[in-house]
């Protein structure tokens, strides 16, 4: 039993701690997700979640407070399970985000995220049925939770006052001079007298699809001549976009790899008049009465 306690107790706490720095990576990404379940204030929890996770994952990594640290740990599984099952249920969210910024590569479905709560719940077991064993080191434990702690809020503080970073993008760049707006001129021939908003995404990202209406109405309110859509590939989650929202633009899907050479963040919504990037918006697109006059 003391062997199998070690062994949940390094499983669950790097799996905390994969976690939390995921999340800290794209802070902002993470605070976004949260809003889907209520008030624009629920982003705030984004940081003390992360840190939340990082105390647990150390504790138990550790071995502070063993039994407790399970303790804890499960009533975190438990809390967010419930706050999840909610957002499923009552909000049609299917993006927990509990992976931060690893999830752009895979997103789970809502019931594996659950058996994988679970599973993380029966892993405590060991722990809290285990023989307690005398501290040890605690002091140089404490340091490295502070020191490790610290890194996760400062990276999380930094993704959070950087989101949306858009390198390869930058207004007034000619359309020509990138390789994805050369792709783009392949597939949407740009006229030098109309002005379009082409807005790339991801149909499995929640951003994506509460920014999608407000990307509409730029066309619907005349700021633009035509909204033209480019998505990473992913055939069944297409069907399901399109069997919910029955798109009214255009939307051509480019591999992943493809999209990742244009923005590593998504969804982002580009002006272009001519044949030249005049606006570029990212994350949550805004409505475009704010660029009426």
């Amino acid at each position: 039993m003391k062997r199998l306690s070690h062994l949940s107790a390094i499983l669950l706490g790097l799996m905390f701690l994969v976690s939390a720095f995921a999340k800290a990576w794209d802070a902002d990404l993470f605070a976004r997700t949260l809003l889907q379940y209520g008030p624009q204030w629920f982003g705030i929890w984004a940081p003390v979640i992360i840190f939340c996770e990082v105390v647990l994952g150390l504790c138990l990594l550790l071995g502070v407070r063993p039994r407790w640290s399970a303790v804890a740990a499960d009533a975190f599984l438990v809390t967010v399970s419930a706050v999840f099952a909610y957002g499923v249920f009552a909000k049609g969210i299917e993006d927990c985000g509990c992976f931060g910024a690893l999830e752009r590569y895979y997103t789970a479905k809502p019931w594996v995220t659950f058996v994988r709560n679970a599973v993380f719940i029966l892993l405590t077991l060991p722990i809290l049925f285990a023989e307690p064993e005398k501290e040890k080191n605690l002091t140089r434990k404490l340091t490295v939770m502070t020191v490790v702690a610290s890194a996760a809020c400062f990276i999380c503080g930094l993704a959070m006052r950087s989101s949306f970073r858009l390198p390869r993008l930058q207004s007034g760049e000619e359309v020509n001079r990138t390789e994805m707006m050369a792709k783009l001129n392949g597939i949407y021939p740009f006229s030098a007298d109309s002005t379009y908003m082409v807005y790339l995404f991801s149909f499995t990202c929640p951003h994506c699809q509460n920014s999608y209406a407000n990307v509409l109405q730029f066309e619907q309110f005349g700021i633009v001549d035509k909204v033209l859509g480019i998505a990473v590939e992913d055939e069944e989650a297409q069907a399901r976009f399109e069997r919910i929202y029955k798109p009214e633009i255009e939307i051509r899907t480019i591999p992943h790899d493809s999209m990742s050479a244009i923005t590593h963040e998504l969804p982002v919504a580009v002006l272009i008049e001519g044949d030249t990037i005049s606006d570029i918006q990212g994350g949550m697109i805004p409505s475009p009465g704010i660029f009426m006059k």
